[in-house]
């Protein structure tokens, strides 16, 4: 089984704070992960050829999409049956969940709907005990390269997964990306799910009441409108390489995936540098690439495809740097209850998300990319302001768990 920390000193010192008898999962933790976020990204980028293919209106899949953010608002209870029962159960389940929605979006316009909304569910609940067993399992103070570690999963979905459903989508049909990604994912949920024992790191005897302090509302309400300037772009993107420059769809992938580069090299940025000059500061920095980027966008809405990808690059590196800065201190809110507040915090962004993911479509097919994209940049600015005044990083963290 692979062991990451056999890779040498960068490996040992990425791998510090992690308990040694965990460690050797970390590596298919990672990949299921990349397997479900590729299962979620591949709505936004190919919205339109899978509206086409279920035969429903492009309207219609962004409220598909809507709902299935909407899911999320069961974070509260995922993080509490998470304190409770522990991280590898929870992840197992999870697991499972998601390759079985999965495979029902192959299913025709029914089987996408209801699909897409469980494997979204699903998806959201593993994040959540994933992330908590982070903060259980890894010392504050190098959560960060660790977490970064993990959300290469997100820019490598877009690297690897994106491409390769643009491409399924092309010359076999809509129905074989689904069906491909529950084929991954069901036999390594199962895999999972037979060593939950060693994956729960969590302790249920430290789960208490939920604590909301000051600090608490001002950090889940900057990650709120964080992802809410971010959901614009990934509800318009697709739609936007499809009108405006006429892509096919592998081509949508493969455009995706030099912008998924900048992804890449955000997250593993983070991993290096975010423990060292500190998560509120990493926050900013990333949150600013992101609204820099967007403005550019707007402007350059109708110029070459080159630049737009260049700005969508600056996008996507923005965001990933300032959620992966953002996890580490979410879940340090309330050490006691992490799963709940990471749950909480998951529930709350996602109201607000499937509100854009309810407009966004309309408001591009009535305004604009141009337009979609100076109201995202507004709540980028919103986010840093909101961090600026109302973001602390926790004091009196423990080096050790």
């Amino acid at each position: 089984m692979t062991d990451f920390s056999a890779d040498g000193d960068a490996g040992r010192q990425l791998l510090t704070g992690v308990k040694p008898e965990i460690r050797q999962m970390l590596p298919w933790l990672i990949l299921l992960r990349l397997i479900t976020n590729t299962g979620m990204r591949m709505g936004y980028s190919f919205l339109p050829a899978f509206a086409r293919g279920a035969g429903i209106s492009q309207s219609a899949m962004g409220t598909v999409l809507a709902v299935r953010d909407l899911t999320a608002l069961s974070s509260p209870i995922a993080g509490r049956a998470t304190d409770r029962f522990g991280t590898g159960r929870i992840m197992g389940i999870a697991g499972i969940g998601a390759a079985l929605g999965m495979a029902l979006s192959a299913a025709g316009s029914v089987g996408l709907i209801a699909g897409f909304v469980a494997t979204g569910f699903f998806a959201v609940v593993y994040k959540i005990a994933l992330s908590a067993w982070v903060g259980h399992a890894v010392a504050y103070e190098n959560r960060s390269r660790i977490t970064g570690l993990i959300e290469l999963s997100w820019g490598g979905s877009a690297l690897l997964g994106i491409p390769l459903v643009g491409l399924l989508i092309d010359y076999v049909g809509w129905r074989a990306a689904p069906a491909l990604l529950a084929l991954l994912a069901l036999p390594l949920s199962i895999f999972l799910s037979k060593h939950d024992s060693t994956l729960s790191a969590t302790d249920p005897a430290t789960s208490s009441t939920l604590t909301m302090s000051r600090a608490a509302v001002g950090a889940i309400s900057a990650y709120t409108t964080l992802t809410m300037s971010a959901q614009f772009l990934f509800l318009g993107h697709g739609l936007w390489l499809e009108d405006t420059h006429k892509l096919s769809a592998g081509r949508i992938g493969l455009a995706v995936f030099a912008a998924a580069v900048m992804e890449v090299l955000a997250t593993l940025g983070s991993a290096r540098i975010t423990d060292t000059i500190g998560k509120r500061q990493a926050i900013l920095l990333g949150t600013g690439l992101l609204m820099a980027g967007l403005v550019g966008l707007a402007f350059f809405s109708e110029g070459s495809l080159v630049v737009g990808v260049i700005l969508l690059a600056v996008v996507f590196l923005g965001f990933e740097f300032a959620v992966v800065s953002a996890l580490p201190l979410i879940s340090e809110l309330d050490p006691l209850a992490r799963a709940s507040m990471i749950g909480r915090t998951t529930a709350i962004s996602t109201v607000f998300r499937a509100l854009i993911s309810l407009s966004a479509v309309g408001i591009y097919n009535r305004y604009g990319f141009a337009t979609l994209m100076a109201i995202a940049a507004a709540f980028a600015i919103a986010s840093m302001l909101l961090t600026i005044f109302a973001v602390e990083e926790p004091v009196g963290v423990s080096a050790s768990r």
